[in-house]
């Protein structure tokens, strides 16, 4: 007998539920309604700060965890009128900028970190507006940066040589992040699914993940049903991951995916 399916459903933001150049969620509308009306839960997984995400998670009406700064914080929502509680691993930023001698080591590459941009760079960088800009600058657990001549990193190389201080890079949509080696969006949607086996009762937790960049690889991964959103470009990231490919780019990928799998 086939156990009942107690579905899950992880998304990154940035180029899948929100649009990569303007960052809206118009076209992601659809497929978050679909969500809400079926009773699955919707938990967003970002490289963005736990300040960011916080107003997104308000603006949708969720009300589940979410996992900030690729799984550097995991914040679950407690009673109304209390703060939410914040869950952090790997090391703190300050931990992580006094280490930052070994990531131009490790790369070969002259960088230029997030905390030495202005918040007028980081906004002309990044399209944000300059409120938006200053919350993505309070970084708690991951340092962003990027290559001052903007050639690409051998992540692979990267990481064998950084792993030796439990140091680590990944990459998103418009920044390398350098943050703690045993932390990544997978372990986070595997933290988070814990949370959910007494909600699960006798069900099996079936779960899905939906996302464009590298960063999101180990979220896709650690789900029973990867799915990866086309880029602007057209392009999907390379990934040896036998997952759903979507024809749609950036949030109509996530509303394609969410009724392709759900409607």
């Amino acid at each position: 007998m086939n156990r009942p399916a107690f579905h899950i459903v992880f998304t990154d933001l940035d180029g899948t539920l929100l649009d990569h150049n303007d960052y809206g969620y118009e076209k992601s509308l659809p497929g978050i309604r679909l969500l809400r009306e079926i009773g699955i839960p919707l938990i967003l997984v970002s490289s963005k700060t736990a300040a960011e995400m916080e107003i997104l998670h308000h603006e949708l009406g969720l009300d589940w965890p979410f996992v900030c700064e690729n799984g550097g914080g995991i914040v679950f929502p407690v009673r109304p009128g209390e703060p939410p509680r914040l869950e952090a691993y790997g090391m703190r930023v300050n931990d992580l900028a006094a280490r930052t001698c070994l990531l131009a080591e490790a790369t070969g590459k002259s960088v230029r970190l997030f905390s030495d941009m202005s918040i007028a760079e980081i906004a002309e960088r990044t399209k944000l507006d300059r409120a938006a800009a200053a919350l993505a600058r309070e970084r708690s657990f991951t340092i962003p940066f990027i290559t001052t001549d903007g050639s690409a990193i051998d992540l692979h190389a990267a990481n064998m040589a950084l792993a030796k201080d439990g140091l680590g890079l990944t990459r998103g949509g418009r920044f390398y992040h350098f943050g703690a080696a045993e932390v990544d969006k997978g372990r986070a949607v595997r933290r988070i699914c814990e949370t959910f086996i007494p909600a699960a009762g006798d069900a099996e937790i079936v779960t899905t993940g939906i996302g464009d960049s590298e960063n999101d690889l180990p979220m896709l991964h650690a789900v029973k049903r990867p799915v990866l959103v086309r880029k602007p470009d057209g392009s999907v990231v390379g990934a040896e991951i036998d997952a759903m490919i979507t024809e749609g780019i950036g949030p109509e990928g996530f509303t394609e995916a969410v009724m392709r799998l759900f409607a």
